[in-house]
């Protein structure tokens, strides 16, 4: 489904500032700067953000201003170059190296990047060196969120924009990726951990973890129409709801809905059916997925399928399944 990872630099590829505070401070002589959420309490300015008086650009406008400095890129700039050697977030530079050891492309889409540390600097970094794109919006005066940063980025690397992954801090540059097609994940500076996550489990290079597990075995059991391997996924006392309705209660009625309903194990006049499933999220005995399907009628019609589920879990088993779809014809 995709060819591409492109990637925010600042609060994205690189090491949020406060993780560089205190060899900068050590190293400058400079002090008074707050940690953000790494110390809520002793940062005012941060509590101010966290309240929704100001943006995170609004959050280090001020904190760079009480330090003398012009503005937030002038602040940046200045702690890189002091302190190059935590530049850089080691999770987001390993998730480059491993989406590019699965064989995806890997680019850069910035705005303030280059304004900020300059090209040289980046010609410098390792992690800058194997992009197959950098792409920097202010160039040609389309920055994000316009669509045209987008899909230059797009052409440039030579796919389609649905088939690229894109990471930002912004919601706005985020929302403007979606608008074009592209699959846009938010990623919270402060704990960046669920959107590199999420982005392993669209480019299905994540670590194997127990939900994915899951998922993965009921994705090959429903492509491969195996009723008996389905049947163990769930719980004896099993219930199932199907676009809201409640559909099976126990073992015999899932495994009536699965043969009534949805034709598996029976004979059908389906062709070329294929199923994909995704997991979106997962956190204490929940399990949120979505899926995709599509098969060819015997009269050559093409038909597809989306929709999402929720997994409560007993176990490995699921005890309460709530599935919806949505058929799409042509």
């Amino acid at each position: 489904m995709f060819k591409a990872l492109v990637l925010d630099i600042g609060d994205v590829i690189t090491d949020p500032l406060w993780n560089s505070l205190d060899d900068f401070e050590r190293l400058t002589g400079r002090s008074g700067f707050g940690r953000g959420p790494l110390d809520p309490a002793g940062d005012p300015v941060w509590r101010r953000h966290v309240a929704g008086e100001i943006d995170i650009v609004g959050y280090w406008d001020e904190v760079a201003r009480a330090q003398g400095y012009d503005d937030w890129k002038e602040l940046h700039r200045d702690v890189a170059a002091a302190v190059p050697e935590r530049f850089s977030d080691p999770d987001a530079v390993a998730l480059m190296s491993d989406a590019r050891d699965a064989g995806y492309m890997v680019a850069v889409l910035t705005n303030d990047g280059v304004g900020i540390a300059g090209k040289e600097f980046f010609d410098s970094r390792p992690e800058f060196q194997a992009l197959d794109a950098f792409v920097d919006a202010r160039e040609f005066d389309r920055p994000k969120p316009l669509a045209e940063s987008y899909l230059r980025t797009a052409r440039i690397l030579g796919v389609d924009p649905a088939e690229i992954v894109f990471l930002d801090n912004s919601p706005a540059c985020v929302e403007g990726a979606r608008d074009v097609g592209m699959t846009g994940v938010l990623v919270d500076p402060a704990d960046k951990r669920p959107a590199f996550d999420l982005t392993r489990q669209l480019l299905r290079i994540e670590p194997e973890t127990r939900a994915w597990r899951l998922v993965r075995a009921a994705e090959q059991a429903y492509q491969a129409q195996d009723l008996d391997t389905i049947m163990q996924l769930f719980h004896p006392e099993i219930v199932i709801y199907w676009n809201g309705e409640r559909v099976a209660v126990g073992h015999a009625e899932a495994r009536r809905f699965h043969v009534e309903m949805l034709g598996i194990g029976r004979a059908s006049d389906r062709r070329s059916e294929r199923l994909s499933k995704t997991l979106r999220a997962a956190q204490g005995d929940t399990i949120c997925v979505e899926w995709e399907s599509s098969y060819t009628t015997a009269a050559g019609e093409p038909v597809r399928g989306s929709g999402g589920e929720f997994w409560t879990m007993n176990g490995d088993l699921v005890i309460e399944w709530h599935a919806y779809y949505r058929r799409h014809n042509g």
